[in-house]
C-alpha cells in the first residue's frame, strides 16, 4: 500500500497541511511583535524538536508530532515567573493580548480567502448537482424532483456542487422547508422540500444522488475489462442486449444478470456493445463522450461467494405516497390498491419499478378505492417504469416481509411476494436486517428458509441461491467511473475575489452550523474527522488538478480558525474567556478556578481526539 503512495501527492499533503499551521501561529507571532511581547519559542509540530535554531530571545523549532503548533510567550501560563517586565504577555494591555489571542485565527482566515481566489483563478472542478437518482418515497421524490433535475439554488443561494447541497440539506432546522431552485427540460421551477433525519447517514437527507460520468474515467489493472480489451473512454451502451442509459445502470444489470444464472455457476459470459471515446474531462466543456463507432466486447465475469437470493424489502401495492405533479398522481390517489396494470396483477411496487420493458404503456389501472374495484382508463400518455416510479407503497424494515424478484433464486424455489420469513438455516429472524445478516454469512449450495403465507400457512423452502459478480468494490466490470463534474473558473480577478469572500463566510457559517448540529444531534458525531481524514481529503484531492488542491485547503484554513474559537482553554477561544474574564473582573481568575478550567478543557480536547482518531480508523478500514 505505501508502495503506491505518490510522493507528490504526499509531500503537497504535508507542505499543505504545514502551512495552514505555520500561517496560524505566524499571527499570534507577528502579532507579539507588533505589541512588544517577548517570544520564547516558535513551534511547528509539538514533541521533541527535530530541527531548531535560536535567534535573539526565540528558539525557533520543528517538532515530531504534527498535530498544530505553538508560540510560547514570556510568562503566558499559570506557574511562569512573571517578573514584571513591560514585554512579558501578563503585562500588556488587555487589547494587546486580545490582538495576540486572536489573530491566529484572523490569519487562518486571511488564508482561506487567498486560498479561495487562488483556487477560482486556477479552476476548479464540482460534482455536477445533476440527479442520476432520486430514492422513491423519500423527501424530495415527494416534492416531485426527478432524476436529470439540476439543482442550481438553495434558498435563492447559488450552489456550485453537490457537496453545497449536502451541506444546506444537513444544516437544516428540524421541520424546516428549503426551497430548491431547478432545471428541467429547458425549464426553471421551484420545489419546497423537507429533510429528514437518515439514521443510517447521521445528518438530514432528501433522497437524492448525483450523476456519474457515462464514460469510464480509468480500467482496473487486471480486471476481466482490462483483458477483454475495455480502454478509459468507453461508454456502455448495452449488457447482454440490455439498454445502459447511466453508469449507474451496470451494477443493477450485473447483479439482476447474475441473480437469474442458475445456481451453481460461476462466471457468466457477458457481451457489452461500447462507443470509443476519451475520457471525460471537466475541463472541456465541448467534449463529446463515446462519439467513436460502436465495438462489442465479450468476456467472461467472475461470479463471488456472496448468495444472491432475489428478495428485496416489501413494498406492496398500497398507495402510500404520490410523487409531486406527475401523471401517477393524476391516475390514483393515496390509499388506493393497485390490483391490475394493462390487465396484469401488481403485487408490489418495488418489483414492479425494476421491470426493464421501459417502453410498454399504461392503458388501464385497475384499484380497491372505499371498498369498490375501479377500472380507470389512462388518458394520458404514460409508460409503465414512469407510473411505477410516481407511485410508492412505504417499507416496515421492522419485520422479514419480503418482495420477490422474478426470474432469480427465491422465485425458483416457489417463494411469493409477501411472504414473512421466519427462519434462515434454522436460525429465527424477525426484521429484514436479520434476513440480510443470516442470507450474508451463508456459503453453501443450498439455503433452508421456513416462510409464513399471507394466509397464515407456513412453507419449508430450499433456496439453490446464485451469485454477485465478484470483486465488486472495484466499480461495475471493472471500469472506472467518477462523478459528473463541471469545471468553475473565474476569468476576472475582481470575479474571482468577490467569490472567494463568499466562499469563505459560506464555509465560516457552515462550520458554526456544524457545531451547532453536532450539539442538537442532527449531525452524527462519526462525521469528526481527525488528522488522518484532514491527511487522506489533501492527498486525494491533487487527482483533481491545483485548484481543487488549494480550495480543499482553504476549507481547512476555515475549520481551523473556528475550532481554534471554541471555549476550550488549550485553544484560542479559551485564552479569550479568560481574558475577558479578568476585564470584567478587574483582575486575575483565581489560580484554583483557571486550573479547573484547564482541566475540563483539556478533558474536552482529549475527547475530541479520541473520537476523531477513532472515525479515521473506522473509515480507513
Amino acid at each position: 500500500m505505501l508502495a503506491a503512495l505518490d510522493p507528490l501527492g504526499v509531500i503537497m499533503t504535508v507542505i499543505g497541511l504545514g502551512a495552514l499551521i505555520f500561517f496560524h501561529e505566524l499571527g499570534h507571532f507577528l502579532a507579539c511583535r507588533l505589541t512588544g511581547t517577548r517570544v520564547e519559542a516558535f513551534s511547528i509540530g509539538f514533541g521533541p524538536e527535530i530541527v531548531g535554531w535560536t535567534r535573539g530571545p526565540t528558539r525557533y523549532r520543528v517538532a515530531w508530532i504534527p498535530l498544530g503548533g505553538y508560540v510560547k510567550m514570556a510568562a503566558e501560563n499559570p506557574g511562569d515567573i512573571n517578573t514584571g517586565a513591560p514585554d512579558e504577555f501578563p503585562n500588556k494591555p488587555f487589547w494587546a493580548r486580545l490582538f495576540i489571542m486572536s489573530n491566529g485565527v484572523i490569519f487562518n482566515l486571511i488564508l482561506a480567502f487567498v486560498f479561495f481566489v487562488w483556487a477560482f483563478r486556477i479552476g476548479v472542478p464540482f460534482q455536477t448537482t445533476e440527479l442520476a437518482d432520486v430514492t422513491p418515497g423519500a423527501a424530495a421524490w415527494r416534492a416531485g424532483i426527478r432524476p436529470g433535475d439540476r439543482i442550481t439554488h438553495v434558498n435563492g443561494a447559488k450552489v456550485l456542487g453537490f457537496a453545497d447541497l449536502q451541506t444546506e440539506i444537513a444544516f437544516s432546522g428540524k421541520g424546516e422547508l428549503l426551497r430548491l431552485t431547478v432545471e428541467r427540460d429547458g425549464q426553471t421551477l421551484d420545489v419546497e422540500v423537507a429533510p429528514e433525519y437518515s439514521e443510517d447517514a447521521g445528518m438530514p437527507q432528501v433522497g437524492v444522488r448525483p450523476g456519474i460520468e457515462l464514460a469510464a474515467t480509468g480500467v482496473v489493472a487486471g480486471s476481466a475489462i482490462e483483458k477483454a480489451g475495455g480502454k478509459p473512454g468507453d461508454v456502455v451502451r448495452s449488457v447482454n442486449g440490455r439498454p445502459v442509459t447511466a453508469a449507474t445502470d451496470l451494477p443493477i444489470l450485473l447483479t439482476r444478470l447474475a441473480g437469474e444464472a442458475p445456481a451453481g455457476t460461476t462466471k457468466m459470459r457477458v457481451t457489452l456493445e461500447v462507443e470509443r471515446g476519451e475520457p471525460p474531462n471537466p475541463k472541456r466543456k465541448d467534449q463529446k463522450r463515446g462519439a467513436g463507432k460502436v465495438e462489442t466486447i465479450s468476456f467472461d465475469l467472475p461470479l463471488g461467494k456472496r448468495p444472491q437470493t432475489g428478495i428485496q424489502p416489501y413494498e406492496g401495492n398500497v398507495v402510500r405516497a404520490l410523487a409531486s405533479a406527475t401523471v401517477a398522481a393524476e391516475i390514483v390517489a393515496v390509499g388506493d390498491v393497485v390490483l391490475k396494470i394493462n390487465g396484469s396483477p401488481v403485487a408490489d411496487f418495488g418489483v414492479l419499478r425494476e421491470r426493464t420493458d421501459a417502453d410498454v404503456m399504461v392503458r388501464s389501472v385497475v384499484v380497491r378505492r372505499d371498498d369498490k374495484e375501479i377500472d380507470i382508463p389512462v388518458k394520458r400518455t404514460v409508460s409503465l417504469k414512469e407510473f411505477a416510479n410516481g407511485v410508492h407503497g412505504g417499507y416496515d424494515m421492522t419485520v422479514a416481509r419480503v418482495a420477490v424478484r422474478p426470474g432469480m433464486a427465491a422465485e425458483r424455489a416457489g417463494m411469493q411476494t409477501g411472504d414473512t420469513i421466519e427462519s434462515v438455516v434454522g436460525h429465527g429472524v424477525e426484521k429484514w436486517q436479520d434476513v440480510v445478516a443470516e442470507i450474508s454469512a451463508l456459503r453453501t449450495d443450498a439455503i433452508a428458509i421456513r416462510v409464513k403465507r399471507a394466509d397464515g400457512t407456513t412453507a419449508e423452502l430450499t433456496v439453490k441461491p446464485s451469485h454477485f459478480p465478484a470483486n465488486a468494490s472495484t466499480g461495475p466490470l471493472g471500469y472506472e467511473f467518477r462523478p459528473s463534474q463541471s469545471f468553475y473558473k473565474e476569468t476576472g480577478v475582481g470575479a474571482a475575489i468577490g467569490l472567494g469572500w463568499r466562499r469563505t463566510t459560506l464555509f465560516v457559517r457552515s462550520v458554526a452550523l456544524t457545531i451547532r448540529s453536532l450539539v442538537t444531534r442532527r449531525v452524527s458525531s462519526k462525521h469528526i474527522g481527525g488528522p488522518m481524514m484532514l491527511a487522506s481529503v489533501t492527498y486525494r484531492v491533487l487527482d483533481l488538478g491545483w485548484g481543487k488542491y488549494f480550495y480543499i485547503l482553504a476549507i481547512i484554513s476555515v475549520n481551523l480558525a473556528i475550532l481554534n474559537m471554541l471555549p476550550i482553554p488549550v485553544l484560542d477561544g479559551g485564552q479569550i474567556v479568560l481574558l475577558c474574564a479578568e476585564k470584567i473582573r478587574g483582575k486575575p481568575l483565581p489560580e484554583k478556578v483557571v486550573g479547573y478550567y484547564q482541566m475540563v478543557g483539556l478533558a474536552l480536547i482529549l475527547g475530541l481526539m479520541v473520537l476523531a482518531f477513532r472515525n479515521d480508523i473506522t473509515n480507513l478500514f
